[in-house]
């Protein structure tokens, strides 16, 4: 009997989390990619990031550059609130796809939440890379700390260290742990 492959995630990620992968080692987005699941970008998002220069920067390591639909970008572009329109877009974008929205932005989350999109934080995609075999637990904590050093307004010592406990017992449910 034939196994059937693993599902893969379907995500989207939003500007900070792209770009505390881009500040800290943007080969870990092509990895992700690889072991986790395709990662969605709409193209406005990437306007906003200036660690890149271009879209084939992003093309390069996998991930999908989208256009939003029209509808969607007439609902974010006439609604004003706690988030800006590329993360309203980004929202909307996530729901009319199902797919899983990557944000450390807080009131995006909560919006997402009350939207019924599922949700990711930066650091648990680099957990799911982890536990899918994509990186090892050493490489995942320095990268963690790698993020934590560039943004530590957003990414706390108390974040990091539930970060590592999640690693570790990733370690220890490992065969052969």
């Amino acid at each position: 009997m034939k196994r059937r492959p693993k599902a893969r995630k379907l995500m989207i990620i939003d500007a900070c989390v792209l770009i505390d992968f881009i500040k800290t080692d943007r080969t870990v987005l092509e990895l992700i990619v690889k072991h986790v699941g395709p990662v969605h970008v709409i193209s406005p998002m990437v306007e906003e990031v200036g660690e890149i220069d271009d879209e084939s920067e992003l093309l390069e390591l996998g991930l999908v550059i989208m256009e939003p639909e029209i509808e969607d970008a007439y609902a974010a572009a006439g609604h004003s609130g706690p988030i800006s329109f590329q993360d309203r877009l980004c929202l909307l974008t996530a729901k009319r796809h199902g797919f899983k929205c990557v944000t450390n932005d807080k009131s995006l989350r909560k919006l997402c939440r009350q939207e019924g999109v599922p949700l990711l934080w930066g650091l648990e995609i680099l957990a799911e890379l982890h536990k899918a075999g994509g990186i090892p637990g050493k490489d995942a904590e320095l990268m963690a700390q790698a993020i934590r050093d560039s943004n530590p307004k957003h990414i706390t010592a108390k974040i990091i260290s539930r970060f590592k406990d999640i690693i570790r017992r990733q370690e220890k449910q490992r065969p052969g742990s």
